[in-house]
């Protein structure tokens, strides 16, 4: 049936907002993590990252099937490295950089109108850095996701499910911000309200727009 003419659809309801972490809320970037193994090694930066691949290890890794380990065992293979695990870890926890600038104000803006949440594809060893050092950003979200101890990550529709089940809202009712497309499409597929973010501006409008139609 279609709407009356001059008939506006009103905006779904929003519940709960949902975020993602690397990207969204802080930056990341997978080449300090390359240059520090190419420091203890002296294998060029580059020949490391063209080696490195993000394959069935590592997404197990990110559900927790795989240990820190048993992952590192296989990234020396993969990359033709001989690291212990201490410079393996220590490289890793290099792709964790800072807060974005702006997104905390977006936050603070949203907390008191909105259950916040985030949901991340992540693995232990980076899991116990973000963290630490993001403690202070991540006391203002009710609960924060972690696919390494849930055994499923986006864009499984297993993952969103459960966050959907542990929230208690209606999917419709949730959005989900994340800066990976197949993410945001697996978000959509289980009826969350999914959005693209690239850069702050794009949380700083969906942030407007929630505070204008957000029931108080």
């Amino acid at each position: 049936m279609m709407p009356p003419r001059g008939h506006t659809p009103r905006p779904p309801v929003t519940r709960a907002a949902v975020f993602d972490l690397g990207n969204v809320l802080i930056d990341i970037d997978f080449m300090r993590c390359m240059r520090h193994w190419s420091r203890c090694t002296r294998v060029p930066a580059e020949q490391i990252a063209a080696r490195y691949r993000v394959d069935r290890h590592y997404e197990a890794f990110e559900r927790g099937r795989l240990s820190p380990e048993a992952y590192f065992d296989v990234l020396r293979r993969q990359l033709g490295i001989d690291l212990d695990d201490a410079d393996f870890t220590a490289g890793w926890n290099r792709i964790i950089m800072g807060e974005i600038p702006g997104v905390r104000s977006c936050i603070l803006r949203l907390k008191p109108h909105l259950p916040l949440y985030v949901l991340t594809n992540t693995n232990a060893v980076h899991a116990a850095e973000w963290r630490s050092r993001h403690a202070d950003l991540l006391q203002h979200f009710e609960h924060v996701f972690v696919s390494s101890e849930m055994g499923c990550r986006k864009p499984d529709a297993a993952v969103y499910q459960a966050v959907v089940a542990a929230i208690a809202v209606p999917p419709e009712q949730i959005v989900f911000m994340d800066d990976d497309p197949a993410n945001v499409q697996g978000a959509a597929a289980v009826g969350l309200q999914a959005s693209l973010i690239k850069k702050t501006d794009d949380i700083s409008r969906l942030t407007a727009g929630l505070l204008a139609g957000t029931p108080r």
